[in-house]
């Protein structure tokens, strides 16, 4: 699906836009029909912040193992009851949904299909991410240089009529500097050198001011979503001007360059292949601190790329989480 596919969904009444996935998530949820103290059936491997939407309807979150090829990490007859079940596209990369199909014809489960990493990718078969399971999650501004950005894709026949209307956009949004940025990265030449010193200069005055170069997680972020749900006035216009095609091949080509360096430190890709249809979030690996991480970070920073550790697990899963759960690293593609 393009981005004028994607709009042509919009038309359809099956789309709500928000501010943040987190937002998309809460009001899956509220079309699922979960009630307070109805479980929520999530992988391991996954970001803290997700939990804000759970805490948003009084859900209550169990889990499934996620195994090193960040396929679930056990069979799906050994997962736990629960009224959603969510698959995860991790990276932008296709999650196979077997499992999860399995999981809801026994059960009866909904599946909600996170893909805040790939608006832009289908799987194998062509199926657009976000778009096989009965609700699909879109953080938009992580692919595209957005002040905020996010919807929600009722796929399931019936399930659209119990979306709520559409939110007005308020303003700016979240990040209005998003698109200036994305603009100076794309000056020929000096662009990413010109990020790469802004970046580092405001890194080190807020390490001055604050004793951080980059902000802690922050300690609410399992039960405090940090913005309105509305989206930012200027979301529709910049979809409709977005050339999904160009920012597709664009990622496929970073992440060849990126890997290239990667291998060149002893450094492989997470997935042992880049899918034709994928339109890659960034470069994840795994690596230990060291020489050779230090190495890509450093070349990256050149070239105006963030390298970062993913993800900022939840609470309840860090004491128990294993290795590889631990170690993932990501060269991030948003610009």
């Amino acid at each position: 699906m393009n981005c004028e596919q994607w709009l042509g969904e919009t038309a359809s009444g099956a789309v709500r836009y928000f501010s943040f996935g987190r937002h998309a998530l809460t009001e899956a949820l509220r079309v699922a029909g979960i009630a307070p103290g109805d479980s929520v059936l999530l992988p391991e491997f996954l970001c803290r912040d997700v939990l804000a939407s759970l805490v948003a309807v009084g859900a209550t979150p169990c889990w499934y193992p996620v195994g090193e090829d960040l396929q679930p990490g056990s069979a799906p007859d050994g997962w736990r009851l629960a009224r959603i079940v969510m698959a995860v596209n991790y990276f932008g990369f296709p999650q196979s949904m077997t499992p999860f199909r399995e999981y809801a014809a026994r059960t009866g489960a909904l599946i909600i299909e996170d893909n805040a990493h790939g608006f832009l990718s289908s799987d194998w078969n062509g199926e657009w991410l976000g778009a096989r399971g009965d609700l699909g999650v879109f953080s938009l501004r992580k692919t595209l240089p957005l002040a905020d950005g996010a919807a929600l894709l009722a796929v399931r026949p019936g399930l659209a009529g119990r979306l709520a209307p559409q939110l007005a956009a308020a303003a700016v949004g979240y990040a209005p500097s998003a698109a200036r940025k994305a603009s100076l990265r794309r000056t020929p030449v000096f662009g990413p050198a010109a990020v790469a010193a802004t970046t580092g200069l405001v890194r080190t005055l807020r390490l001055l001011r604050t004793g951080h170069a980059i902000p802690p997680p922050d300690a609410a972020a399992e039960t405090v979503i940090p913005h309105p749900p509305a989206p930012h006035d200027g979301l529709a216009a910049a979809l409709a001007a977005a050339d999904a095609q160009r920012e597709i091949d664009r990622r496929r080509e970073l992440y060849r360059t990126v890997e290239r360096a990667a291998r060149a430190l002893g450094i492989t890709p997470l997935f042992p292949e880049l899918p034709p249809l994928t339109a890659p979030y960034g470069f994840p690996f795994r690596a230990d601190p060291g020489p050779a991480l230090q190495s890509l970070k450093r070349w990256a920073s050149l070239r105006g790329l963030d390298l970062i550790h993913w993800p900022d697990l939840p609470d309840v899963i860090v004491a128990s989480a294993p290795t590889h759960y631990r170690s993932v690293h990501l060269v991030n593609f948003l610009w």
